[in-house]
C-alpha cells in the first residue's frame, strides 16, 4: 500500500497543473479545518493556510486548539513537501534546454545502441570462427 501511495504522490508531483491543485486543495482544507475549529473568519483562515504552507509565519494568527494545532503540523508539511514540488517543478522547466533529449528520444538510442552492440558482436562472433587462431 505504501508503494501505491508513493506512486500516487510521484504521478501527482510529475504533472505541475496537478501538482498545484493539489496544494490549493490542501489550503482550503486547512482554512476550512482551521475556520470550524479556532472560529475564526474565513479569509483569516485562508491567510493563514497559506502563510503557513509557505513557512512564512507571520505569527498574526496562530491556533490554540488542540486540534487546531494538530491540523497547523499537518498543514506545515504538507506546504515543505506542495511548495518543494512547485517549485522544482518550475525550475526544471527554467533550466532544461532545448537540446535536451526526451524520455522517448533516450529510450530509442539506447534500444539502437543495443542493437548495434549485439551485432558488432555477432561480426565478432563469425570473424572468429573463418580466421585460424594463430597464437600457437
Amino acid at each position: 500500500m505504501l508503494a501505491r501511495v508513493s506512486a500516487t504522490l510521484v504521478s501527482c508531483a510529475n504533472r505541475t497543473p496537478l501538482a498545484v491543485a493539489t496544494y490549493l486543495a490542501v489550503v482550503l482544507a486547512a482554512a476550512t479545518a482551521l475556520w470550524r475549529l479556532e472560529g475564526w473568519g474565513f479569509g483569516d483562515s485562508v491567510w493563514w493556510a497559506f502563510v503557513t504552507t509557505t513557512t512564512t509565519g507571520y505569527g498574526d494568527l496562530y491556533p490554540v486548539t488542540v486540534a487546531g494545532r494538530v491540523v497547523g503540523v499537518l498543514t506545515m508539511f504538507a506546504g515543505i513537501i506542495g511548495i518543494g514540488v512547485i517549485v522544482g517543478r518550475i525550475a526544471a522547466v527554467v533550466i532544461r534546454t532545448h537540446d535536451d533529449f526526451t524520455h522517448e528520444e533516450q529510450v530509442d538510442l539506447s534500444q539502437d545502441s543495443d542493437e548495434q552492440l549485439r551485432l558488432l558482436r555477432e561480426i565478432q562472433a563469425e570473424l572468429r570462427t573463418r580466421r585460424p587462431d594463430h597464437a600457437g
